[in-house]
């Protein structure tokens, strides 16, 4: 079975937003002004393209924002991302937090079954998985 991508033939599902719809709420969330390169992957991700290459170098380049703009526009939906260091994985749960929206960090130290839990996961939140 082909699933549609994320905004194609799913009944009330907004369409795209725009580059400034995109802009605005990341300002608005995030208290940050996106750069174009976040906002041209963002809008791949939520047109449902599977084959996205994005490269920033090292320090403030804003990779980490670039993987939480596309949850604004999903609420529902559940985001994984995998990080190396326990620490980054909380910083990045704080953000989330101060944006108003769920998110956990699961390492060795939380990892317990009611982390996992299936009320969990359906309630939109976000997880952080740290890989230590």
């Amino acid at each position: 079975m082909v699933l549609p991508a994320p905004n194609q033939d799913i009944p009330g599902h907004p369409c795209t937003p725009t580059l400034s719809e995109i802009w605005h709420h990341v300002q608005d969330k995030f208290g940050i002004c996106p750069c174009h390169w976040q906002l041209k992957v963002t809008e791949a991700l939520l047109n449902g393209d599977n084959d996205i290459v994005c490269i920033a170098g090292t320090g403030m380049m804003g990779k980490t924002l670039g993987f939480w703009i596309p949850i604004l526009f999903c609420p529902g939906g559940i985001q994984i991302v995998v990080t190396l260091l326990n620490t980054l994985g909380r910083q990045n749960v704080a953000s989330l937090a101060r944006a108003g929206i769920k998110a956990i960090a699961i390492n060795a130290e939380t990892a317990t079954p009611a982390n996992f839990s299936v009320s969990l996961l359906t309630n939109g939140s976000k997880i952080i998985g740290t890989y230590s």
